[in-house]
Formats: structure tokens, sequence, C-alpha cells
């Protein structure tokens, strides 16, 4: 009996909901088919551009990559535009030759009532008279995608040699060919995996060409990390007073230390003490190079030092 009743009061509450909201004309206010042909307008951003032309005999060296295009008019038709997807945007360059081009974009995937603004305005394209080379490739691995225990210390490729596609131009501009790794990062072990190709001018810009193969497959090997720094004389007490000192000469000027590179970074000489004391003539001494605790290891650990007296 309870249960009834709390049921015909739940009831009661939905049916009072509907009736408020009826007489309110919310329904008719989401569905009128009078906001729906109301007119409006969205922005559908980052829609890629296809240029449309000579692709036996042209290359295109520039061109815009994506537009943002503003569409407006019925809201209904508008609802069905959700995103790049929907639409498509052309430059049409077919009966183009090699120059440079200021064009309107063409807005297709549109019914007839729908209007739309393309920005920017203008496309500006380059063509090139089309041109293949074979060119070397380095191979090309930064400290940076490497573990800071170790560094490299031999790169090679499956492929020294690629063709390279595109404006004359363009190719007389490629500087380098760098084959980089596509995924690999902190590399701590020896490591062969795809590595893609990108040309540069001498400035390190990219340049817009097709190269085949565009992957190729790049091994490198690590050793652990290290550096060479300055060994630097400190001297310690005093000669005789009837003694002047003329010159201290090592036997090695620089020692390479072993360690994380980012605990080396700041480490730029060793330096070793040198005892003036109780010398009265020229000699050789043994110095111990005072090694910093963050140097896992050094090259060696003592410099002959050669005292020379005037």
């Amino acid at each position: 009996m309870l249960e009834s009743k709390w049921g015909l009061r739940f009831f009661a509450l939905i049916l009072a909901i509907f009736f408020y909201l009826s007489v309110n004309n919310v329904f008719g206010n989401i569905f009128n088919n009078d906001n729906l042909a109301q007119n409006s307008s969205k922005t559908i951003e980052d829609v890629p551009v296809e240029i449309l032309y000579n692709t036996k005999n042209l290359h295109v060296t520039k061109s815009p990559d994506t537009v943002d295009v503003t569409i407006s008019g019925p809201q209904s038709k508008l609802l069905k535009i959700e995103s790049s997807d929907d639409i498509k945007v052309t430059v049409n360059l077919s009966n183009a030759k090699s120059g440079n081009y200021k064009e309107d974009y063409i807005v297709k995937g549109l019914s007839n009532d729908i209007s739309y603004n393309v920005k920017p305005k203008h496309a500006y394209i380059t063509l090139e008279d089309k041109d293949t080379k074979t060119m070397h490739v380095q191979p090309d691995i930064s400290q940076n995608n490497v573990d800071s225990n170790y560094k490299v210390s031999e790169t090679s490729l499956n492929k020294d040699t690629v063709q390279v596609t595109g404006g004359k131009k363009q190719l007389d501009k490629i500087a380098y060919l760098k084959a980089t790794f596509k995924n690999a990062t902190n590399i701590s072990e020896n490591t062969t995996d795809v590595a893609e190709i990108t040309a540069f001018d001498k400035q390190l810009n990219k340049l817009n060409v097709q190269i085949k193969p565009n992957n190729i497959k790049m091994s490198v090997k690590l050793e652990p990390y290290s550096k060479k720094v300055k060994i630097k004389t400190v001297k310690k007490g005093s000669l005789p007073d009837d003694e002047s000192l003329d010159s201290i000469k090592l036997n090695e000027n620089e020692v390479e230390i072993y360690g994380n590179k980012d605990d080396l970074k700041d480490i730029n000489d060793i330096e070793a003490d040198v005892n003036l004391d109780d010398i009265t003539e020229s000699t050789d001494k043994t110095l111990q190079l005072k090694i910093p605790k963050q140097v896992k290891k050094s090259e060696f650990n003592e410099v002959t030092a050669h005292v020379n007296l005037k």
C-alpha cells in the first residue's frame, strides 16, 4: 500500500513537470522549425587544403597546409557540418606553369544556401619545374635523445643515399639530408630503429621536397658519457727566499672524466696542488688530481709536474 502511494506521487510529479514545460513552450522552443530555419554561422578550423596541379612536371614548394572556414546559412544545414572532414578546400592550378600564384580557395561539400569565407582570404602558392637527384644522407642523433649517462660513439645507416624530388631551385638549396629517429628517446643502450629523413638548407630551415625512401634504419652505439677538461695547478707553500719560480709544466694538460652529463656540465677543470715547500732546485713532482665526487672515474688520477726554477 505504501509503495503504491509513493508511486502515484512520483507519477503525479512527472505529469506536473510535463504540463509546466508545455505551458511555457519549452518543447516548442527546442524543436521549433523556425529556429532550425534561422540563419546562423560557425567556423570550422584547420581544414586541409588540396592543391590541384600538374604533378607530373611540377612540384609545389610553397602552399598553405590548412585554413579556417566560416560558414553561414540555415541552422538546420549547419548542424550537419561538424568538422574539417565534412568539407573540402581546394585551389585549382590544373593549367598552371611554374611560377608564383595568388589564388582564391574553392570550398566543396556545401549546399547552395550556405555561404562561406576562408581565412586567410587568398592562397599564395609557388610551383617549380620538377627534378630528381640522388643525394647523401647523414645520421643525426641529438645528445638530448640519449640517456645522460651515455654519449654516442658511432652511428650508421642501412642506406646512405636516397632519391630526392622537388623543384629545381629547392633541390639546389639542400645542404643536409638528416636521418633522425622517429620514436627513440632517452636511449640507454645500443639501438637500431626507424629514422625519418628531412631536407634542410644551410640555415637548417626545412625544405618541401619528396624523399624516397623517407624512412631508413639507423643504428647507434653508445659509450659512457665523458668530457675532457683542463688540468689546473694550484701553488701551495713557498720557495726558499733565495729561489724564484720560472714555470710549472705538466706532462698532461687535459684529463677525460666520466659520469652523468648533468653532473659534469659545470666541471671545466680539475685542480692539482703543487707544494713549493722545500724545493731548492728544478725538479719533477707527482701531483694527485682533486677529482670531484660527482665524477664516476677519470682517465688517470695523477700527473707529473716539472717545477722549473730560475
